[in-house]
């Protein structure tokens, strides 16, 4: 499990030290829960598990969720999202899930919560309606009505999209900036490599072939991205894209979507020399990106166009610089 995160003044508020997290222990958890639930069993008990949630409930805002979520917790049911996970009575598994999820938060660990829960989902996909009942599984979760409640506080959605060249740290800073924005556990964090390896049904840090990686399947996982952009927007759920986005066609359709969804929309770019972009990539281990120096160096040589409205930020310093600056650009005052 990650140690207490430390905390640094930044604008808009405190946020952690990268130093202070642990992701492979929490990616580890994370698929802990995901093999625990793989092994539980399915229960047609959905009825019940609802009427659990009921008797849990125990103020108006936790009532009045419940019955505007109803169906979709029903459907969940239906689709067999409700189990008996060490032979204890029948819960859905987002409802499990939320037990360490609550745990963290309650510690004051939001971005250990933001990371657990995405990697969750990355790895389980939930669909966009899954990651808009967390909120209400985690007030249920609470046995303090006054933290319960805040739970379920309305937050405004909005699209946070960081684009920029392999090995210019786009994937920690989205988790960084995850659990600050967005109702708990924050952002649902989409990243355009789970993606690519989830069309071809693969786990994300499966390595693909270099077949996999034409134009045409670059286009299949944008167009898959931002559908779920969209789907999770709609649900009310803040989102933050996490993809290269070289081509000017891939930042325009991001900055539709915002303005389809009436959302704020903030494009940061990350720029970094090539020596530190490739020494970054050459030191990866384990991660969703199949990036080599090659296509490092390959992307340098590429135009990327007009960055017009995006705010490009120099990615070759110390993480707890570009969060705050990042930050500052998310919450700058809108006309």
């Amino acid at each position: 499990m990650a140690a207490a995160a430390a905390k640094r003044q930044g604008p808009g508020g405190d946020l952690p030290l990268p130093s202070t997290i642990d992701v492979a222990a929490l990616h580890g958890l994370a698929e802990g829960i995901v093999r625990t639930h793989g092994r539980a069993t399915v229960t047609p008990a959905g009825a019940a598990f609802r009427q659990m949630l009921m008797e849990r409930a125990r103020t108006s805002a936790q009532r009045s969720a419940l019955a505007l979520l109803g169906a979709d917790i029903e459907r969940r049911a239906r689709a067999g999202r409700v189990r008996r996970i060490d032979d204890g009575a029948p819960v859905d598994i987002l409802f499990d899930l939320a037990g360490p999820l609550a745990a963290l938060l309650a510690e004051g660990r939001p971005t250990d919560a933001s990371i657990l829960a995405n990697r969750y989902l990355d790895l389980s996909p939930q669909g966009a309606t899954g990651w808009a009942l967390l909120p209400l599984m985690l007030s249920l979760q609470t046995d303090d009505p006054e933290a319960a409640d805040r739970f379920l506080e309305p937050s405004a959605p909005q699209l946070i999209v960081i684009g920029g060249l392999s090995g210019t740290g786009k994937s920690s800073l989205a988790r960084l900036l995850g659990g600050l924005y967005g109702r708990r556990p924050g952002a649902r964090v989409l990243r355009s490599d789970v993606f690519r390896k989830r069309l071809a049904g693969l786990p994300p840090e499966t390595r693909l072939p270099p077949s996999h990686y034409t134009r045409r399947n670059d286009a299949e996982t944008y167009e898959a991205l931002f559908e779920s952009a969209d789907d999770h927007l709609a649900c009310g759920s803040t989102v933050i894209l996490d993809a290269v986005f070289l081509n000017r066609s891939e930042r325009e359709v991001a900055e539709a979507l915002a303005l389809q969804a009436r959302v704020p929309f903030t494009g940061i770019w990350l720029e970094a020399p090539d020596r530190d972009r490739i020494a970054r990539v050459n030191a990866r281990s384990g991660d969703a990106s199949d990036a080599t120096a090659e296509v490092a160096r390959e992307q340098a040589r590429r135009p990327v166009g007009d960055l017009f409205g995006w705010h490009r930020m120099r990615a070759n310093r110390a993480m707890e610089w570009i969060v705050p600056a990042a930050r500052a650009a998310i919450e700058r005052p809108r006309r």
